[in-house]
């Protein structure tokens, strides 16, 4: 899938505006997941969002839920032909130019171009988007747990673009051996060496979930922490959250509730734009925005 924009009929939007168009398509799940009794939770700095600021956190630039394995693997069978026609489930099987292996599902908007550093000229779907993570039981083993956790972070950041940014450090000369060596990886060997240690999560007893072994990171946490999921206030609405917000926060986080410097208050996105109002467009004969010359950002969450 090769999905083309007309530049010509995009300008550049405000992050306030890329926000309000992720809450939409969170929206959009939500009503899904609600129709098909599919559970899913904000998570990430979604859940810090929602619990410190009530909303998006002000500088942030991206949107995260996360779902239990046999829902999110419904939600992928489903979505397709659930989405209404402004959205686009992406993955590695519907966009085959999708590389982004460590982030495997997302929801984007096709009237719009999220740009993030390193993403030019690049042929999968850029829409403004969300991120949907795929949650796991935890293997009953702190030894099982620690190595699946390290071989997929070794195995994806393999796969992952060689940048420069912390040269001459030990971590970079480790990290790019391994992405020298990973190029001659296919994916697909890789995301079967992945999933050869998920045995030890469906055989998992205990109290604990992590995120999916496709994932770059991982944490654990209690399933008394997660579940029941219970509802509170995002933005405009209120939508689905682990049952003690706080404690994921916690581990997550650490001082959830203490801002971080200025400085550290980052954006992901190099260009966010969305397709223009025509009828705004004509009635006030505004200028055509173009990527080259349009401001930059900077980025986090």
């Amino acid at each position: 899938m090769n999905h083309k924009i007309d530049l010509n009929k995009i300008e550049e939007c405000s992050l306030r505006e890329a926000q309000l168009i992720m809450l939409d398509i969170l929206k959009e799940v939500h009503r899904i997941c609600e129709k098909h009794n599919l559970r899913y939770f904000l998570s990430d700095g979604t859940l810090l969002g929602a619990v410190r600021h009530q909303g998006f956190i002000p500088w942030d630039d991206d949107l995260d839920i996360s779902m239990p394995r046999e829902d999110y693997n419904k939600f992928m069978a489903i979505a397709q032909g659930e989405l209404s026609e402004d959205y686009f489930m992406q993955t590695m099987k519907t966009d085959p130019y999708y590389k982004l292996y460590h982030v495997p599902l997302k929801v984007r908007y096709n009237k719009s171009l999220f740009i993030e550093d390193g993403e030019n000229h690049k042929k999968y779907h850029q829409g403004i988007y969300i991120d949907i993570f795929p949650m796991d039981k935890a293997p009953d083993s702190m030894g099982k747990y620690s190595l699946q956790s390290k071989l997929s972070k070794f195995l994806l950041v393999s796969k992952m673009k060689i940048n420069t940014r912390d040269f001459p450090s030990v971590k970079f000369f480790g990290r790019t051996i391994s992405q020298v060596l990973g190029k001659a990886v296919s994916f697909k060997m890789v995301d079967k060496i992945l999933f050869s240690t998920y045995k030890w999560n469906k055989e998992a007893t205990g109290e604990y979930y992590t995120q999916g072994p496709e994932i770059i990171w991982s944490h654990r946490f209690k399933a008394d922490s997660l579940f029941p999921l219970k509802k509170i206030k995002f933005e405009d609405s209120e939508f689905w959250v682990p049952n003690k917000p706080e404690d994921i926060l916690t581990i997550m986080f650490g001082d959830f509730m203490k801002l971080p410097p200025e400085d550290q208050r980052l954006y992901h996105a190099k260009f966010i734009g969305k397709y223009k109002d025509e009828e705004a467009e004509n009635q006030t004969g505004k200028s055509k925005a173009t990527i080259s010359n349009s401001q930059s950002l900077s980025s986090e969450a």
